[in-house]
């Protein structure tokens, strides 16, 4: 029997509570001696006469997988590590001026060779994405004087209170990864061979289809010699012991490395580790950071359900294996995001016993992962409460999605219904079709409660005094309230067009020079149409856009509406002279805004209303638009921590906000508003257009651990998801903590502060969460009832 399907002793299973000491020690994956000339030398190695651009940054990945620093630890039995640093926060060396080459010729670089070197980075520093600011900012910049109000970008202009675009994708993606599992990249590369031998080279297209299967055929390369590369090591490590176990661990290690991922898994071990190949493969192209897994569970299954059935894994050996694949993803900052459960193509529940193995891994490993779970109505209820079981131990791990509401969304959204079925979340809460999109997710970001300000002050800044949106009336020249809500409207519509010509922009500028041919290779059906996936070769091709505000434009909202308009006991006039003053002298006004008018979280209808009314309206205009590759526009409603940003360019507001202050977190209540309870929280959630929003929703809700104790509490909160899931919520995040218990971790980080806690779209320890988001956590009402 191999070494990767064993009985466990006890004291063999001590080995991975050691691997999970050792990760978290170090904040995440490990690399071995890294030279910080490597990837000059490989963009060097790269740049040759003839080649393209996608060509170059294939031929780059190869080139470091080539020279990338390689080690197998003795105790893990997965193997690999990633082929840049984790936490690296420089590119290139020699945009550094670094002082010591001796590093360099450690690489094979002669002196002669040196400034060719350096001259090559130089040149093409900026052809990598926008990792790099030049591209960055070229990508959605400034574009005239005749749209300088339309400006806006991830950088200081006028209009970035409003909105910032990008329209330029770089991780935030769910490869397609069964298809290296199925046939391996030695497959996957015969595909292409013949895709080129059968193409008439009178085809029109036929060139542009070559040059991207050159690309891709290279990168097929790069996955076979990276396996290769390990089985080798192993060998050589087999060679080097004298220990008999050793010598056979490193031959079967060799040999998984030799089979995969050049080629097909056969067994769930093997399985695993070509799926972690694959991923550290993906990973060096465009980096760590939201590079996510997809369905793990349905991938994994069929090769777990075999192994049993021949008698060549138990499930306690599945088991450690899951756990130490966790382990390999940990990060502190951890988006590689894992989802679980859901329907299959057919529509059946597709949760299989893998799903529950990785959430007893989840469990097991203790500290904070990327997994999600998909519900809908007819989800095992031990599943659910297995969820709620991690639930309750802290952290918001895992988080839920609602089948019932994101699979009509999509298909409402062109997503064939078997696709949508299959749909992953990728980061924190964007929604993919696995290996089958370029979702450019969180394309643009959308400041609502921006708009309504601007459409109270007439298109005028109140804090600068530019005009700095369309003109429309002030407060006390609307005729109406409904004449309000229009110049709204004008305001967002003024805005959102701009945005999406610069996340237009930023499209066509990553198709000249930001190609990604390793995340094509792997996605459908970039091959088959010999196109990257920044040039229209995936099957689905979108922008996603994050639209936030939702609550504090909603209770700004009802509170001119109820008091100034309908009871009028609040003057148009004061009301703005209040919020331009940040209501100095104005508190009593500022208790009446907060006090009279109803607050959305609360199960009010009415200001739940203008929550969905302001939701849809920015939906349906989104659905309007189209990208150069005729792409449509999804919307996020989602904020992730942006709302801490987006507060700060907003002043003074009708729900008596204070200027600079958050904006609510995604569709949650405004910190400290909700006071009704949960189930009236989730009322009120489950009032928004979840199903019309393809690029998902969110929303965290915080519960004293009082509510949920015992099993009592497990049954609670097993209840509530279910309720939710039937009421038609689309996502949820679970804090389960108290804000005494958050208090000490901030002020004793040292001895309190590895509490993990729901942030913004993911988890982090306390302690590494800056004190401007600590405090907004802190802020967030914590339910003690139901």
């Amino acid at each position: 029997m191999s070494v990767f399907a064993r009985s466990v002793s006890i004291e063999e299973h001590q080995r991975i509570p050691d691997l999970i000491k050792d990760v978290t020690g170090r904040g995440g994956s490990f690399i071995p001696d890294f030279n910080p000339f490597v990837r000059d030398v490989a963009l060097y190695r790269a740049v040759q006469p003839g080649r393209s651009r996608v060509q170059i940054r294939a031929g780059f990945l190869y080139e470091l997988v080539k020279l990338a620093p390689i080690e197998i630890r003795p105790e893990w039995d997965l193997t690999g590590e990633h082929l840049l640093p984790s936490a690296d926060v420089y590119w290139f060396a020699f945009q550094k001026e670094p002082q010591d080459l001796s590093r360099l010729f450690e690489l094979g670089i002669t002196e002669e060779e040196v400034e060719r070197v350096q001259k090559t980075v130089q040149a093409w520093t900026n052809q990598f994405g926008p990792a790099f600011p030049d591209v960055w900012m070229n990508a959605v910049g400034e574009v005239s004087e005749t749209n300088k109000l339309g400006n806006g970008y991830w950088g200081k202009t006028s209009s970035d209170q409003v909105y910032w675009a990008s329209g330029w994708i770089e991780n935030h993606s769910v490869r397609g990864y069964e298809e290296v599992l199925r046939i391996g990249f030695t497959g996957i590369r015969q595909r292409i061979e013949t895709l080129l031998m059968e193409t008439d080279i009178n085809d029109p297209d036929f060139p542009q289809k070559e040059n991207f299967w050159k690309a891709a055929m290279m990168v097929c390369d790069a996955g076979i010699l990276l396996g290769k590369r390990y089985a080798d090591l192993a060998l050589e490590m087999a060679a080097r012991t004298d220990d008999p176990y050793e010598q056979s661990r490193y031959q079967s290690l060799a040999e998984v490395c030799a089979r995969v991922p050049a080629h097909g898994a056969r067994t769930f071990f093997e399985a695993v580790q070509s799926l972690w190949f694959a991923h550290v493969l993906s990973c060096g192209e465009d980096y760590i950071n939201a590079n996510s897994i997809g369905r793990l569970d349905q991938m994994l299954f069929p090769y777990y359900q075999q192994d049993i059935e021949a008698h060549r894994l138990t499930r306690e050996e599945a088991l450690e294996i899951m756990e130490e694949l966790a382990c390999k993803l940990y990060l502190d900052y951890d988006v590689q995001a894992i989802t679980l459960g859901g329907q299959d193509k057919d529509g059946n529940d597709a949760t299989n016993e893998v799903s529950y193995l990785i959430l007893e891994a989840t469990r097991a490993v203790g500290f904070a992962r990327d997994v999600s779970v998909r519900l809908h109505r007819s989800s095992p209820p031990e599943f659910v409460r297995l969820a709620s079981e991690l639930i309750i131990r802290g952290g918001g791990i895992p988080f839920i999605f609602n089948d019932d509401c994101f699979i009509p969304a999509l298909v409402e959204h062109g997503i064939a219904l078997e696709d949508a079925r299959n749909y992953a979340p990728i980061g924190c809460i964007e929604l993919t079709i696995p290996g089958k999109a370029n979702p450019h997710a969180v394309s643009g970001w959308f400041n609502s409660l921006k708009c309504l300000e601007l459409a109270l002050f007439g298109g005028i800044d109140p804090q600068t005094g530019e005009q700095l949106g369309v003109r429309t009336p002030t407060l006390p020249e609307y005729q109406d309230f409904e004449d309000l809500f229009r110049a709204y409207c004008q305001q967002v519509e003024f805005f959102a067009n701009r945005m999406v010509y610069h996340c237009n922009r930023g499209e066509l500028m990553q198709r000249e020079r930001g190609p990604l041919p390793c995340l094509s290779t792997l996605t459908e059906d970039c091959i088959g149409r010999g196109r990257d996936i920044t040039d229209g070769g995936p099957v689905y091709n979108y922008h996603s856009i994050c639209f936030l505000g939702t609550a504090n434009t909603a209770d700004s909202l009802m509170a001119i509406k109820k008091l100034v308009f309908d009871e009028h006991l609040v003057d148009a006039g004061e009301l703005l002279a209040a919020l331009k003053a940040n209501f100095s002298d104005h508190e009593l006004l500022r208790q009446m805004l907060l006090k009279r008018a109803p607050k959305y979280g609360n199960d009010f209808i009415e200001v739940d209303a203008f929550a969905q009314r302001i939701s849809e309206h920015f939906i349906d205009l989104m659905d309007t638009m189209r990208s150069p590759l005729n792409g449509r526009y999804f919307v996020h409603l989602f904020s992730f921590r942006c709302n801490l940003d987006f507060g700060k360019s907003v002043g003074a507001t009708p729900d008596g906000r204070r200027a600079g202050e958050p904006l609510a977190y995604s569709l949650s209540a405004h910190q400290g508003r909700d006071q009704a309870g949960v189930t009236a929280l989730l009322n009120s959630i489950s009032r928004m257009p979840h199903q019309r929003a393809a690029g998902a929703t969110a929303a965290i809700v915080e519960i004293d651990p009082d509510l949920v104790k015992d099993e009592a509490g497990v049954e609670r909160l097993t209840q509530i998801i279910q309720g939710a899931i039937a009421m038609g919520v689309g996502q949820i995040q679970w804090n389960v903590t108290t804000v005494e218990r958050l208090l000490q971790a901030q002020r004793d980080p040292e001895h309190y502060g590895n509490i993990v806690v729901r942030v913004a779209g993911y988890s982090q320890m306390f302690k590494l969460v800056p004190t401007e988001l600590q405090n907004h956590i802190i802020a967030r009402t914590k339910h003690r009832q139901s």
